[in-house]
């Protein structure tokens, strides 16, 4: 996934969405435990490996449903601060999620990369 964001700014706020895989669907309960997940985020410069952001306080939120049965969908999301952006470049970032079910680094399905411009 690509991401964009404009150089010492703080919007747009970076959200991605808790997908459902194999590890996540053999645990039932995996949804009712993100509402009291810990969530992290972390960032590398790769120009040169550097971490730009380490384990940062992420959030979690659920999106509006209309349909009021049909199950709960889950993101992540991470507020950025001027500090975070003040560097032009590549990077590529990392959620962590740290629940009763144990530890979970996403996105799973690919990188999340992250451009500075």
């Amino acid at each position: 996934m690509e991401f964009f964001i404009k150089q010492n700014s703080e919007l747009p706020i970076l959200k991605m969405e808790v997908i459902k895989d194999g590890r996540t669907q053999v645990h039932k309960s995996f949804n009712e435990d993100l509402d009291n997940a810990i969530i992290k985020f972390s960032m590398k410069d790769l120009s040169n490996g550097s971490s730009k952001i380490v384990m940062n306080n992420a959030y979690i939120t659920t999106k509006n449903l209309i349909n009021p049965d049909a199950p709960k969908e889950y993101y992540i999301f991470y507020k950025w601060t001027k500090r975070d952006t003040n560097k032009k470049g590549r990077f590529m970032g990392e959620f962590y999620i740290e629940n009763s079910m144990g530890d979970m680094v996403g996105p799973i399905s690919e990188n999340l990369y992250i451009n500075i411009v």
